[in-house]
């Protein structure tokens, strides 16, 4: 187990994997999924709020790191024609069913139901980027995702109580960056023409 302050320490490097990919993204390498990355945005940050109710100090900056870079991607991928990926009806609604999520959140007066359901809604979010990663690997920043998975890995390590607030978003995002990163590594040739905004 690391010390409590390598909690902020991982943020950190997971922020820097996130600006990794805002740097693709400006330059057209990156193609996020706008509907994945507003979510992505959006949803840790209720995480973040209901992680300070409960009193959840280090790991609960993870959760604001997690959401602040999103929201800068999704306003990078209108800078730069090449980074816009089209999203398809299945995102639209997975959305809605993210959104659902966060209403159910909106609703609920205890903290560890709020979390559930913010990372019930994240996982929904995903689920595009995840096909798209798999489908187009070519179209994700895999060293984005592998340093994302690695602070966020610091930041599980970091954790000095396990329950339920501190390790479940910590331990999916790390899981889920993983995930993104070994997708997106496989291979870096388009087998089909890339969508973008014509």
């Amino acid at each position: 187990m690391l010390p409590d302050y390598f909690a902020m320490i991982g943020a950190i490097i997971g922020s820097l994997g996130g600006f990794y990919y805002l740097y693709e993204t400006l330059l057209g390498k990156a193609q996020p999924n706008r509907v994945t990355w507003l979510l992505w945005g959006i949803f840790p940050m209720v995480i973040f709020v209901a992680q300070r109710a409960q009193g959840v100090a280090g790991v609960s900056w993870a959760s604001l790191a997690a959401g602040l870079t999103p929201l800068l991607i999704v306003v990078a991928s209108f800078f730069n024609r090449q980074a816009y990926w089209k999203s398809e009806p299945r995102d639209y609604y997975l959305m809605a069913a993210a959104i659902f999520g966060i209403i159910l959140w909106v609703v609920t007066d205890q903290p560890n139901l709020a979390l559930l359901f913010a990372l019930l809604a994240d996982m929904l979010a995903g689920i595009p980027t995840l096909i798209k990663a798999h489908r187009h690997p070519h179209s994700e920043s895999w060293v984005a995702y592998a340093v994302s998975a690695f602070g966020f890995g610091i930041s599980l390590l970091s954790i000095q109580t396990h329950n339920f607030e501190n390790t479940t978003f910590v331990a999916y995002v790390f899981l889920l960056n993983g995930a993104l990163a070994l997708l997106a590594s496989r291979s870096r040739k388009p087998k089909h023409p890339v969508r973008s905004a014509l």
